[in-house]
């Protein structure tokens, strides 16, 4: 139970001190063979290097007069990693740094293998980094070089610079070139053409790739490269449809169109059969297929009677990236601000106008099934999709342009303009992307889009609301679970658990500088009558199946929390015959009649009141784009008492709505279900748990408001590379030595800094310390605590019933620290952050835990105050 609403409170001014030095950890070491051992094992891979370079002068030589160097991207395999290497790679002539990705784990082995202090030697797997860089035979010579002079005496000088090259030769695995299997590994394009073969067959006669090129610092060099790789793609007989540079994310990219020959080449004789795979220039080739979406149904089922609305004048503070809306529905008459530059309206039928009428529609009503009240500002809606070429009433993303470019462009466009002109919505602060990419990302680095979606986030403070992705094919299910709707729910619940990694977050959904959300299993149309055609195999309000599923890049915490996105119901199978092991559960339709979350839709013959059920984590991320602007509207309207402290600046918003959202998400009893039905009892139970779970789902009666029961602070500051910056929480005087349930939850959200080149990926890292256990005499629930500091929002809940003792003035102190993580945080450089801390406890127990903390920080208002005049 919660008490009557109380408004949030700000925390007066943190203490400022530098960030205390931690022990060191003993960590497990990498045991490393010596130089012998290493030249052994090394020589003849440099030699390798040297015939490569060889050869391919040669093979250059044979169609130019003049002898040509070439230059070759080389791979170096590190067991482990090491700290800015990049820079002494840079020192030699004829190498450029390129990237570094995470690599594969290896086995331990007698040379490389995990040390423990007290146990020795361990079977713990050995992590690898890959260096990769352009270089030429100059520069590998140079290489061998000091590798042999390191071979002859490990203790040797190197010149200024060179130094990390005598620990990149103690743990270098391997040295080789970056080759044709390098460029597809991970990027699912052999899966993908398989699959578009046993599909389509000869019906089609080209593929789509986005063709990833390596980003040279020198804008010539990067002009070579392009030429050279558009030339590849024209003489295989493709074509070059979209080109992009984005120098800020270390981006540069082809959107090409190959023909079918090239699938069978693959598939029948290798990479190596490709030649756009062979080229040096070319870092990935990944499957481009754009995001399509299905119409909920050609036929609207029903109407919905909205008031009269009046048009809303006010600028607009969300914008929806999505498709073209139905301007002169009943829901969005009045209430949009439509920018169509590419003039997409011209060519886009009212009929297929489904999927951003329908986001329109829960941004700005929620679900119509409820009656919610609609936003007081106007949508400002940009398309980037428009209707499928092939099938009817399907809508795509852009077909012949590059996501990441075209999502640059748009939110360029709305903050600083585009052809000379002004920006035309800079009044816009959150951005909602209900979209994704089709294909899976890596899974061990950052998509492009994310990458993007991090450096636009950071650059203009803005705060992207981004759907985690729908899988919504078939569940897979033992036939003998298909007697019961209860054996049906825990096996699809197993299922889903399963093919996690097959389920995984789409991009841009990995980006840690957004708010990425997934979908409950819930929507506002109440009791239905389940047809026996169909089944509800899915916990009320728990994760929706259809929904991705994390964890994001480097295990961090994604998707951040769920949202309502709509009750699935699912075909009840034919009763399976006998000896068939599995059986396929299908998405049942439910568009006519429900369930499903109620939304505008385009109407037949002019309608202009059509409503249609939808579902999906696109759904989920609308109306927490909705939520958002209201919280907007809460920090906006400031303290509402002159003698408390004044909530924070503006510029703290975006990162403070992302806090609040998180600070009202939590698991409930998802956790003991799970655990139960899933079996987890290991130690990683929680860790597995927080990639299906994030932080939770959000509760929208906790959010943006305090209780009588529940105090909640709020900050935003900037701090600076290691600093600490201490805030005290009054702790209200009717929790003490009392062994009632109470509960502390710490939510911090800051706009990092990122490096695209590294696997570190973030400049700099802020973090609050592990509470104060043993003042707060309760535990962690929820997500796992290694996990909560991987991204950007780390989110932390304690909760006991232990009595605690504190004196009159007691206080439960927040350490909010910041270090380096990627790179250096440069001197005079900031972190911007935002903190939520709440406590509470059960109304019964007491109903002025609110206004003791109040009272506490007014009275802290009043001294500075006082210090200030004295002074």
């Amino acid at each position: 139970m919660t008490g009557e609403r109380r408004p949030l409170l700000a925390f007066g001014s943190p203490t400022v001190v530098d960030r205390p030095t931690q022990t060191p950890r003993d960590m497990p070491r990498l045991s490393k063979p010596n130089a012998g051992r290493q030249g052994e094992r090394l020589t003849p891979q440099f030699g390798e290097l040297s015939a490569a370079f060889d050869a391919e002068r040669a093979r250059l030589s044979a169609d130019t007069p003049d002898e040509v160097d070439p230059a070759l991207v080389v791979v170096f395999d590190l067991a482990g990693s090491i700290k800015d290497f990049r820079n002494a790679v840079d020192q030699i002539d004829g190498l450029e740094f390129l990237s570094e990705l995470i690599g594969d784990r290896s086995d331990p082995d007698d040379d490389f293998h995990m040390t423990e202090s007290e146990s020795g030697r361990t079977d713990k797997p050995v992590q690898h980094s890959l260096y990769l860089m352009m270089s030429n035979a100059k520069a590998i010579d140079e290489l061998l070089r000091l590798f042999n002079a390191w071979q002859a005496d490990p203790s040797a000088s190197f010149a200024y610079g060179l130094g990390k090259f005598k620990t990149a030769f103690q743990q270098l695995t391997a040295i080789r070139r970056w080759g044709p299997e390098d460029r597809i590994r991970e990027t699912g394009l052999r899966d993908q053409w398989q699959e578009n073969l046993d599909v389509v067959g000869q019906s089609v006669s080209t593929v789509m790739v986005e063709v990833e090129l390596w980003y040279r610092r020198d804008a010539s060099q990067r002009a070579t490269a392009q030429a050279h790789v558009e030339q590849v793609i024209s003489g295989s007989g493709g074509r070059v449809l979209d080109r992009s540079r984005i120098g800020d994310i270390s981006y540069h990219a082809l959107l090409a169109e190959l023909p079918i020959q090239q699938v069978h080449s693959l598939l029948a004789d290798g990479a190596e059969s490709i030649r756009l795979l062979t080229t040096d220039e070319v870092m990935f080739v990944n499957p481009f297929t754009p995001m399509s979406v299905a119409p909920p149904t050609t036929e609207p089922v029903s109407e919905v009677r909205l008031p009269p609305g009046e048009r809303t004048d006010g600028l607009p503070r969300v914008a929806l990236l999505d498709g073209l809306p139905f301007p002169n529905h009943d829901a969005l008459a009045g209430r949009l601000v439509v920018d169509d530059p590419d003039r997409l309206g011209e060519n886009y039928p009212l009929a297929a106008r489904h999927h951003g009428t329908a986001m329109a529609s829960l941004i700005i009503h929620g679900d119509l099934s409820t009656d919610g009240e609609p936003l007081d500002r106007p949508l400002y809606v940009r398309s980037i999709m428009r209707p499928h070429e092939f099938m009817a009433g399907h809508e795509q993303i852009l077909p012949d342009r590059l996501l990441t470019d075209l999502l640059h462009r748009a939110v360029k466009r709305i903050v600083e303009g585009e052809a000379g002109r002004g920006p035309v919505a800079p009044s816009v602060r959150i951005i909602n992307l209900s979209i994704g990419a089709q294909a899976r990302a890596l899974v061990r680095r950052m998509s492009p889009v994310g990458r993007l979606l991090d450096w636009l986030a950071h650059s203009y403070n803005l705060l992207f609301i981004v759907s985690a992705g729908n899988h919504l094919g078939p569940l897979t299910i033992p036939a003998d679970a298909t007697s019961t709707a209860d054996s049906a729910r825990s096996a699809a619940l197993r299922s889903v658990y399963d093919a996690a990694l097959l389920r995984g977050i789409l991009p841009p959904g990995d980006a840690l500088n957004a708010l990425t959300i997934g979908a409950t299993h819930s929507d506002g149309l109440g009791d239905i009558d389940v047809p026996d055609t169909a089944w509800d195999i899915t916990h009320q309000n728990g994760p929706a199946h259809y929904g991705a599923t994390g964890p994001g890049v480097d295990r961090s915490v994604k998707p951040d929390l769920h949202h309502i996105g709509g009750r699935a119901l699912y075909a009840r199978p034919v009763t399976p015959p006998a000896g068939q092991e599995t059986v396929a559960v299908e998405l049942a339709p439910t568009a006519t009649t429900g369930p499903g979350l109620q939304v505008a839709a385009p109407g037949r013959a002019g309608a202009t009141n059509n409503t249609v059920f939808t579902i999906g984590t696109s759904n989920a991320t609308a109306l927490v784009a909705r939520e958002a602007s209201r919280l907007y509207d809460i920090l906006e309207a400031g303290a509402g008492d002159p003698e408390d402290a004044p909530l924070p600046d503006p510029q703290y918003h975006p990162l403070l709505v992302r806090a609040l959202l998180a600070d009202a998400s939590s698991w409930g009893e998802w956790e003991a279900r799970l655990r139960r039905e899933l079996g987890l009892t290991n130690q990683q139970a929680r860790r597995h748990l927080t990639a299906l779970l994030g932080y939770g789902r959000l509760d929208t009666d906790r959010l943006g408001t305090a209780a009588t029961n529940r105090a909640v602070l709020v900050s935003g500051r900037l701090i600076a590379r290691d600093q600490r910056h201490t805030y005290e929480l009054p702790l209200p005087p009717s929790l003490r030595a009392r062994a009632e349930w109470y509960r502390f939850t710490i939510t911090l959200a800051y706009m990092v800094p990122t490096v695209g080149q590294l696997n570190r990926y973030r400049g700099a890292k802020v973090y609050f310390a592990t509470p104060d256990m043993q003042l707060a005499g309760g535990e962690r629930i929820d997500a796992e605590h290694n996990s909560v500091r991987r991204g950007s929002l780390q989110h932390e809940i304690v909760q006991g019933t232990r009595t605690m003792v504190f004196g009159d003035d007691g206080t439960f102190p927040i350490h909010v620290e910041c270090m380096d993580d990627a790179q250096r945080l440069r001197a005079g450089k900031t972190v911007r952050y935002a903190l939520v801390v709440s406590v509470e406890t059960a109304e019964q127990t007491s109903t002025t835990i609110h206004d003791e903390v109040r009272a506490r920080l007014r009275q802290q208002v009043r001294d500075r105050a006082r210090g200030r005049v004295q002074s």
